[in-house]
């Protein structure tokens, strides 16, 4: 035992001397250390303080990426409601070569159960897909949870697939493979077919880069620099919601009074529950409600501790906002709720607005999806990566009428 702390103490240290030790072979002092750039840029001024942000990645733990099972799942495609005539006819609609179109013609190879047409595509013919192929077919996939394809969706940032991909560390060939099976959807291109790349790969290791790099969410660290000079009530009264103010207002007093200023990571200011949450990914669970703490259970549970359960019924979320809530026609503050809306009126995600154009969000009830901070701008392209491209999204804001 004494043995591994020596080991543990040396291995500290040579971290800490590493840490110190600058390119140029010069060391850095813990003052220097303070005053050195971390690429944070500056929100714009507002009610909420001098704020900064800084974007950051991150990924899920190991153990929550299950390569084998993925590997291994059923790649069959459901077209569920669709008779032999309707499946023909999507077939025929598609731009295939003649190859493509025999196979997917071939009604020898279908099956019907179930309410569904049932085929197995074969690989050579997952991989042979155009773009625009690609696109149609997994277009009608992704609306049935039976196909592999809906749940695998990864869009990528079109303006930034080659950066994502270049410096994820996997190997040439499941590059060029990723960027060749996926297919443009607005300012996204979509890779929805990590089975076939996964089996490209050699070795367990370059697997699980390749699932970390598709289940990599980006985030921002936030930021409050208070000054000698700031308008602490101000900033308490911005800060200040629901029963939490009386913690927010001494820390802030204090900050206010340190020379010269100091920052401190929003994380601090918020209630007990995202504070806890924030950067986390959920335990896996076999209990059905904890799979449904979605967008909505995250924000109206924003201020509560305990949580309240029933806000995973969209029943409940419905009654509390008209309720509880009122629509808010000028600029949102901290604390607000954020909907994003389909043009039909139906709401497909909520979130908490924070400050400037940051909100607070848990984009999906998987234990893969983090609660995250992230820009409204981000997170309205994220969703309307999920519906047709010549849809738009409304948003919608609410404040609770009682704080």
């Amino acid at each position: 035992m004494v043995l591994l702390l020596v080991m543990a103490c040396g291995l500290v240290g040579v971290g800490f001397y590493l840490g110190l030790h600058c390119n140029d072979g010069s060391f850095k002092t813990p003052e220097q250390l303070v005053m050195a750039p971390d690429h944070a840029h500056a929100l714009k001024l507002g009610p909420w303080g001098n704020m900064e942000s800084l974007p950051i990645s991150i990924e899920p733990p190991e153990e929550y990426l299950s390569t084998q099972s993925i590997q291994t799942a059923d790649r069959h495609w459901w077209f569920k409601g669709y008779s032999p005539d309707q499946l023909r006819a999507l077939f025929r609609s598609v731009d295939l070569n003649s190859e493509e179109q025999a196979e997917l013609l071939d009604e020898s190879k279908w099956e019907q159960k179930e309410g569904a047409m049932i085929l197995a595509p074969s690989k050579k013919l997952v991989l042979s897909l155009a773009p625009a192929a690609r696109k149609r077919i997994y277009g009608v996939l992704g609306e049935f949870p039976e196909n592999l394809v809906m749940h695998l969706r990864c869009p990528f940032p079109a303006d930034r697939i080659d950066n994502i991909l270049s410096e994820s560390g996997l190997p040439a060939n499941a590059v060029a493979l990723v960027k060749r099976l996926s297919f443009p959807h607005g300012r996204f291109l979509f890779f929805c077919d990590a089975p076939s790349v996964l089996d490209a790969l050699e070795t367990y290791e370059q697997k699980t880069v390749l699932m970390k790099t598709l289940t990599r969410k980006e985030t921002l660290l936030l930021k409050l620099h208070v000054m000698p000079n700031s308008d602490v009530n101000s900033l308490v009264n911005y800060w200040s919601k629901a029963a939490w103010g009386k913690d927010v207002k001494p820390m802030i007093e204090s900050l206010a009074r340190v020379p010269g200023g100091a920052r401190i990571g929003v994380v601090h200011l918020l209630p007990p529950l995202p504070t806890e949450n924030l950067y986390t990914y959920p335990f896996p669970s076999t209990n059905p409600a904890d799979v449904h703490k979605d967008c909505h259970w995250t924000a109206l549970n924003f201020f509560r501790d305990p949580p309240d359960p029933r806000f995973t019924n969209a029943d409940v979320v419905r009654e509390t906002i008209e309720k509880d809530y009122y629509p808010v026609l000028s600029d949102p503050r901290y604390g607000d709720v954020i909907m994003l809306a389909r043009q039909d009126g139906s709401i497909i995600h909520s979130a908490v607005f924070i400050a400037d154009n940051i909100v607070y969000t848990k984009n999906s009830p998987l234990f893969l999806d983090p609660f995250i901070l992230m820009t409204l701008p981000d997170m309205i392209d994220r969703f309307e990566a999920f519906i047709p491209e010549n849809e738009h999204l409304k948003l919608l804001v609410f404040r609770n009428k009682y704080y």
